[in-house]
């Protein structure tokens, strides 16, 4: 996995802000279309659209916010972070972005504040926390370079 080296600092800026036994996994940076990894995200990416068009009909207008590559194939400024707190995983989504939205708001509000605490810290460091709720859970936020402090 890359990442932006000053995107890299920012996350690490932030890690050390954060209460103790509140941490942050990256789980996503740039990922180059041509590689393999970004042919098999492609055709993944295909067979979910058809799934979540089945499970989740209303939810059309998500498709490209969702299983778009929301900048990973541009550069290593687009990442994903997960949150660990006391050394475990806080799972917001355990079925990825087929989580049902009540079960992700049930998880929400179990730990509503640690998501809290890493979604402001990671704003304040100048990233862009997604505007699609599923994906603000997945937590894919974009450095802003014009915006880091």
């Amino acid at each position: 996995m890359l990442i932006d080296a000053l995107a890299l600092e920012k996350l690490r800026a932030v890690q050390s802000k954060l209460p103790a036994g509140l941490g942050l996994i990256l789980t996503r940076g740039y990922e180059a279309k041509s590689s393999n990894l970004g042919l098999a995200r492609r055709q993944l990416r295909a067979a979910g659209i058809m799934l979540f068009k089945l499970f989740y009909p209303q939810r059309r207008n998500e498709l490209l916010e969702i299983f778009g590559s929301n900048g990973h194939d541009v550069d290593g400024n687009h990442v994903d972070v997960s949150i660990s707190l006391n050394g475990r995983r806080v799972e917001l989504l355990p079925l990825s972005v087929f989580t049902p939205e009540a079960w992700q708001q049930r998880r929400v509000r179990k730990s509503a504040g640690a998501v809290e605490l890493v979604q402001a810290a990671l704003k304040d460091a100048g990233f862009r926390i997604h505007r699609n709720p599923t994906e603000s859970l997945q937590i894919h936020c974009d450095l802003i370079p014009s915006e880091t402090k």
